[in-house]
């Protein structure tokens, strides 16, 4: 069986390859509708991508059971969920993280292209075909593979440079309660964050070849985004307000 980068593939329901044969006839309708995404709390982040999604989402790391450590953004203070999306699926924050922008396509790690058979933005009807009558590639297709690479290439990258940071003993527990702003506290647990001061100890070798990388800039674009923490905050007292008093009205 073909295995993806991701270990999660969330909110994907029904992934399955493409195939030019099987679905010779199969259109796609591009969407800049996001409400498949509402169900989650955060997604996984690559490090070329921290600068644009500092500016409102905080990006953390989670570690798996296999001692990895992976980037990810933080969409909301509540589990399972998040209000970033609207009821028609618009996108209300400054950046859409690359991991939801891919959907319904993805990558295994084979270079197979799959895509969620559940979307409906598949049909035999309506949409740009993804191949010709003669069986090949169109320009939408391959405008979708060339975006699948770079998301792929961008997640290696980023996986070197958590296990880089790793080596060096940079990660540190980020156990900490946050106001949601109406003073009802939440709880983070189980996630890290890039230590500072330890980066000060680095080799100064490392620190020299994440520099010239543009990965040092990525450290402190991680530290920065912390602060867009009070911006879920607010965000989840706004939401918990709006939901006691559509509480209150029904009663």
């Amino acid at each position: 069986m073909e295995r993806f980068f991701m270990s999660e593939l969330l909110f994907y329901r029904q992934p399955v390859a493409l195939n030019r044969e099987r679905h010779r006839n199969l259109k796609f309708s591009s969407s800049a509708r996001f409400r498949f995404s509402r169900e989650v709390n955060s997604v996984p982040v690559t490090g070329i991508e921290f600068f644009e999604a500092s500016r409102d989402l905080p990006i953390l790391f989670s570690r798996s059971e296999s001692d990895q450590y992976s980037p990810l953004v933080l969409l909301s203070l509540r589990n399972n969920s998040h209000t970033l999306v609207d009821d028609e699926g618009n996108w209300s924050g400054n950046y859409v993280p690359a991991f939801i922008r891919r959907y319904p396509f993805a990558m295994t790690d084979n270079q197979t292209v799959c895509f969620d058979e559940h979307s409906e933005q598949f049909s035999e009807d309506t949409g740009e075909p993804l191949f010709s009558d003669e069986g090949e590639n169109t320009k939408t297709l391959n405008n979708i593979i060339q975006f699948l690479h770079q998301f792929d290439g961008a997640f290696k990258r980023t996986r070197e440079f958590c296990e880089q940071v790793q080596k060096a003993e940079l990660f540190k527990p980020f156990n900490i309660q946050v106001l949601a702003g109406d003073n009802k506290p939440v709880r983070l647990e189980g996630l890290y964050t890039i230590d500072e001061a330890r980066l000060l100890n680095v080799d100064q070798a490392q620190v020299m070849e994440w520099f010239k990388s543009g990965q040092l800039a990525w450290i402190y674009a991680h530290l920065h985004s912390l602060g867009a923490l009070k911006q879920l905050s607010k965000r989840q007292a706004l939401q918990n307000a709006e939901e006691e008093a559509e509480t209150s009205t029904v009663n």
